[in-house]
């Protein structure tokens, strides 16, 4: 015989029983098995069934489990409480910080305060057969209970059904034609008389009607792009369809009730987890973001020597205009601006060169590993053979290569005749002596942080990347170009054909600008913003810094004081600067795509060893093409 627990005497003691004390008492105990003896909170889950039934307190439990706000339990447990993704984020970090009032007894409330975890619900799965009976028997609520939670459930999933946008994803099909149309009268009907053959069979086939609704919905958005917002609605759909279902059979008697207890815990755990919140619906994003970016990044893939050249010629357009781009930095840095006017100035100088290369199809090269990362992540996932994967990579790493040498080689040659020209109509070089010294040292590989600025600003070609990917998604999912061409106002503005014109323009350049938009301001700002906190931070991108080099060395040399050594080392630090402008942004977004296409790690940890092995072989394959192709296009 147990010796008997002080602590749940006193608490019998006080009358009809506190349904919160006892469940806090109960909680106090370990939920985890020994080798040798149960939980020790099973034990004192025995121990209270036994003393409720010698102070015949069963009833008044079951009164009390009973309260009105059982409906809410059982209906909004573990769903969201917002029906999107920012409110819901919003409400859960508010409630983290601000205590609510609740009312008395409130069942919903008592498990929010009660502070369970996901052991928790592994006890009550587990729990022996003998509890599961005693204990179901005594917490199993009336009939009503259960159709009327399926019905609130019903006619909030009934609301964000029928919403516009979601409606909006299947053009041909009217309103009346939404399974959501019927759902509340299905649900209904089924609670009411869960024994009926009939209503089960009509609810039945109104939630397989819905589920299509839903996959369709989603499958529609893989072709237009993704909206956080509506991938949020879905999946909260989705769970709903599931808790009306569960509600509905244990209404008819035939759930599992002990198993639905365990989801509910599962369920109050996750509504406080803002990590929860963000995993399902953003990962969704993310992956539709990389797959855009992928497709971006097939254009900056030689797969043949053709290609090969034609990218080299591209990028050196893209060093010409960085040269005269580095020219104009350093004309705005000296002018007596604010430092807002003064970095607006500089990210539009940086955006108008991207936009002309955009335009006039010029490359620059630092701006591309994070498109063809996406790409390679992409092949990854069609399960292709090793050697195929292999070519990629090679053919990724030599265009890289070829870009990266155009823009060098085209910087640096047209910076220094812009700085010879410079000097013979005014007679002194375009850079004063601080600053062509400053251009000097900014180079060299182990003074300073030069590399570590190399590595920052690998992160921020990267995050212009996923802006870029954004962009091709939200125009997608808008349908953006379709729209502008049928604008009634542009058409009237500029006619039919112009309407049509701008938006090819749209559709050809929208990613692109946008990405470049990103690019300007990251490149500007986030070091003003550093600056602001009182640390130190420059952007090191290998073809403004190669055209500032040359600059500067020209400017020293006509003054008669260039030192060769520090040339020598400028030289060196561009390559090694971007050799990290392009393997950081490469592998953050290697990394993105594989986590939002949840790739193992087992492949990727092969192909590495192979990649590592095949450069040690054969490293010419990785720098300079075949003479004929040896990757197909990809697919998608």
């Amino acid at each position: 015989m147990p010796l008997p627990d002080p602590k749940l005497e006193a608490l019998l003691s006080q009358g009809a029983p506190k349904l919160e004390p006892l469940m806090r008492w109960l909680l106090e105990a370990s939920p985890e098995e020994t080798v040798d003896q149960l939980a020790p909170r099973t034990e004192r889950l025995r121990r209270l069934y036994r003393a409720l039934t010698e102070r015949q307190m069963l009833e008044p439990l079951r009164e009390a489990w009973s309260h009105a706000s059982a409906v809410r339990l059982f209906a909004e447990t573990g769903l969201p409480d917002r029906t999107s993704l920012l409110g819901e984020g919003l409400l859960r970090l508010v409630d983290r910080v601000i205590p609510k009032f609740d009312p008395e007894g409130d069942l919903y409330a008592m498990l929010d305060r009660l502070n369970i975890s996901e052991a928790d619900a592994r006890w009550i799965e587990n729990l022996p057969d003998d509890l599961k009976e005693i204990w179901g028997d005594l917490l199993t609520p009336r009939r009503e209970t259960w159709a009327h939670a399926a019905r609130l459930v019903a006619h909030r999933a009934a609301a964000v059904g029928l919403s516009r946008d979601l409606l909006a994803l299947d053009e041909g099909a009217s309103d009346e034609d939404s399974p959501f149309f019927q759902l509340t009268l299905r649900v209904h009907e089924a609670g009411e008389r869960p024994e009926d053959p009939a209503a089960i069979a009509n609810w039945e086939e109104c939630k397989a009607a819905c589920l299509e609704s839903l996959a369709l919905a989603h499958e529609r958005m893989e072709v237009r792009g993704v909206s956080t917002d509506l991938v949020f609605r879905l999946e909260l759909l989705e769970a709903e369809l599931t808790r009306m279902d569960q509600l509905i059979q244990l209404a008819g008697g035939r759930g599992d009730g002990n198993a639905f207890a365990a989801e509910l815990v599962r369920g109050s755990v996750s509504t406080h987890s803002l990590r929860a919140l963000l995993r399902t619906t953003v990962k969704r994003l993310a992956r539709k973001i990389v797959e855009h970016t992928g497709e971006s990044g097939e254009h900056y893939i030689s797969r043949n020597a053709k290609e090969w050249w034609a990218m080299g010629r591209s990028a050196a357009g893209g060093g010409v205009l960085t040269a005269g781009t580095a020219l104009v930095k350093y004309l705005l840095a000296p002018l007596p601006l604010s430092p807002l006017v003064g970095g607006m100035a500089m990210a539009t100088n940086y955006t108008f060169s991207f936009f002309t290369m955009q335009l006039l199809g010029f490359s620059l090269a630092s701006k591309q590993p994070a498109m063809t990362a996406a790409a390679l992540a992409g092949a990854l996932k069609e399960g292709e053979n090793q050697d195929r994967e292999m070519s990629l990579v090679a053919a990724i790493t030599r265009t890289q290569f070829v870009a990266a040498l155009g823009n060098v080689l085209a910087a640096m040659p047209v910076a220094t005749g812009i700085a010879l020209l410079w000097i013979w109509l005014t007679g002194h070089g375009p850079l004063d002596p601080d600053t062509a010294v400053h251009s000097l040292h900014s180079n060299h590989p182990f003074h300073g942080w030069t590399l570590l600025y190399a590595g920052i600003t690998g992160i921020l070609l990267w995050l212009s990347s996923l802006a870029s990917g954004w962009a091709v998604n939200w125009s997608a999912y808008r349908c953006l170009p379709q729209a502008l061409a049928q604008s009634h106002r542009l058409r009237r503005w500029i006619g039919v054909n112009g309407a049509q014109r701008v938006s090819g323009f749209v559709g050809r350049h929208f990613a692109g600008f946008i990405g470049y938009v990103a690019l300007g301001g990251l490149l500007v700002f986030v070091p003003m913003a550093f600056t602001f906190v009182g640390i130190h931070v420059e952007v090191r991108h290998v073809t403004l810094q190669s055209a500032s080099l040359a600059l500067g060395s020209t400017t020293l040399w006509h003054m008669g004081a260039l030192p060769w050594v520090e040339v020598a080392w400028g030289v060196l630090g561009v390559a090694l600067i971007g050799a990290l402008n392009f393997s950081v942004s490469f592998a953050l977004a290697l990394w993105t795509a594989l986590r939002a296409r949840n790739l193992s790690e087992r492949s990727t940890r092969s192909l590495a060893w192979a990649i590592l092995k095949e450069l040690n072989r054969n490293p010419i394959r990785f720098l300079f093409p075949r003479k004929s192709a040896e990757l197909p296009p990809l697919k998608h």
